[in-house]
C-alpha cells in the first residue's frame, strides 16, 4: 500500500513538473523582445532609407552616429517590440534633427501606407475641421478651422464659409489650433485672396533642384477679397506645416497681418517610405519656397507682424483691422 502511495505521489509530482515547465515555456514564447543585434539591424535599415530619401541628406550620418552611441550605452535595452522601436527611435530622430515631421510607425502586412495622419473624432474631424464662423463688431468676419483637411469635400465647406463672409469689411482667420494638413487645400483657399495664376511657392528636392511651381488655380468662388480688403491671421507655436505655408504666403504678399506667436517651424513636404514590411518612415522629402520672398520656414517659423501671446492675439487683431478700416474711410 505504501509502495502504491509513493508511486502515485511520484506520478503527481512528475505531472506537476511537466505542467509547470510547459507553462514557463509558453510564457517565454509569448514574450516579444528585441535583442541589441535586432535593434542594430533595424537602425541600419532605417538610416539606409533616410539617406536615400531625406530632404537634408548631410545630417543623416551624424544622426546615425548619435543613435548608435545611445544603443552602445544600452539606452534602447527596454525595447520590447517593433512598436516600441518606432515610438522611441522615431522620437529621438525627431528631437535630434528638430524636424517635426519625422516619425516611424508600424502597419499590418495588408495595410496601405500613407503620410496622412488619422485623428480620433473631435475638432480635427468634425465638419472637416472647420469649427467657427461669425461676424464680430465692426463687421469683421471671423473664421476658425483646425486643419487643412485633405478630403476633397473640405472645399465645399471652404466655399460655404467664404460665401457667408462675403459681406464683411475685414477678416480674422484663427489658425492658433491649426496643426497643418493639405497644401492643396491651402492653395485652394489662397484663390479667394489672389487672382488666378498668382505664383505661390516652388518645391525643391534634396539636391536643391526645383521640381514644381504652385500657382493660384481659378475656381468658382467670389473675388471680393482680391481687392483692398484687410485680413489678419492668428498664430501660435503649434500652428504648423500647411498652416505656415498659407500664413507665410499671405504675409509675404502683404495680404495679411499676422498676430500672435511665432509658428512651429515645420517647413518640409512629407511622404512615406517603407523600411520593412511592418515598419514605415514618415519622412520629409522636399521643401516649399515661398515665391514672394524666396524663404522657407523650417526650424524658424513664421514670425508675426504683431508678436503677442497667442491667447491675446484676437483682441490685437480686432484693433489692427479696425485701424485699417478707419484709414480706408
Amino acid at each position: 500500500m505504501k509502495t502504491k502511495t509513493r508511486a502515485f505521489i511520484s506520478v503527481i509530482c512528475c505531472l506537476f513538473f511537466i505542467m509547470l515547465s510547459g507553462a514557463t515555456i509558453q510564457v517565454h514564447a509569448n514574450e516579444k523582445t528585441l535583442t541589441k543585434e535586432v535593434v542594430r539591424g533595424l537602425i541600419d535599415q532605417t538610416f539606409v532609407v533616410m539617406q536615400q530619401n531625406y530632404i537634408e541628406p548631410d545630417v543623416v550620418k551624424g544622426l546615425k552616429e548619435i543613435i548608435l552611441s545611445r544603443l552602445a550605452l544600452n539606452m534602447y535595452a527596454n525595447l520590447a517590440s517593433l512598436d516600441d522601436y518606432a515610438s522611441v527611435i522615431g522620437h529621438d530622430i525627431r528631437q535630434i534633427t528638430g524636424d517635426k515631421h519625422l516619425s516611424l510607425y508600424t502597419i499590418k502586412s495588408s495595410q496601405k501606407i500613407t503620410h496622412i495622419q488619422s485623428h480620433t473624432e473631435g475638432k480635427l474631424t468634425y465638419n472637416y475641421a472647420f469649427e467657427e464662423i461669425s461676424y464680430l463688431h465692426g463687421n469683421i468676419g471671423y473664421l476658425k478651422f483646425n486643419k487643412f483637411h485633405p478630403d476633397e469635400n473640405a472645399k465645399n465647406v471652404v466655399d460655404a464659409a467664404f460665401e457667408f463672409l462675403k459681406n464683411s469689411d475685414g477678416m480674422i482667420i484663427d489658425l492658433r489650433d491649426t496643426i497643418g494638413g493639405s497644401p492643396y487645400l491651402a492653395q485652394y483657399i489662397l484663390g479667394y485672396f489672389f487672382p488666378a495664376q498668382t505664383p505661390l511657392w516652388e518645391q525643391y528636392d534634396k539636391n536643391n533642384q526645383k521640381t514644381s511651381s504652385t500657382i493660384v488655380i481659378k475656381h468658382t468662388g467670389h473675388t471680393k477679397f482680391h481687392r483692398d480688403y484687410p485680413v489678419s491671421i492668428l498664430t501660435s507655436k503649434i500652428s504648423a506645416s500647411a498652416t505656415e505655408l498659407f500664413t507665410g504666403v499671405m504675409q509675404a504678399n502683404d495680404k495679411a497681418i499676422v498676430v500672435g506667436a511665432t509658428t512651429a517651424g515645420a517647413g518640409f513636404y512629407v511622404g512615406v517610405r517603407q523600411i520593412t514590411p511592418e515598419l514605415v518612415f514618415r519622412i520629409s522629402l522636399s521643401k516649399p519656397i515661398i515665391t514672394a520672398n524666396q524663404l522657407n520656414w523650417e526650424k524658424i517659423g513664421i514670425i508675426p507682424d504683431i508678436e503677442v501671446p497667442a491667447m491675446d492675439a484676437l483682441s490685437y487683431a480686432i484693433k489692427a483691422i479696425s485701424e485699417i478700416q478707419i484709414d480706408n474711410r
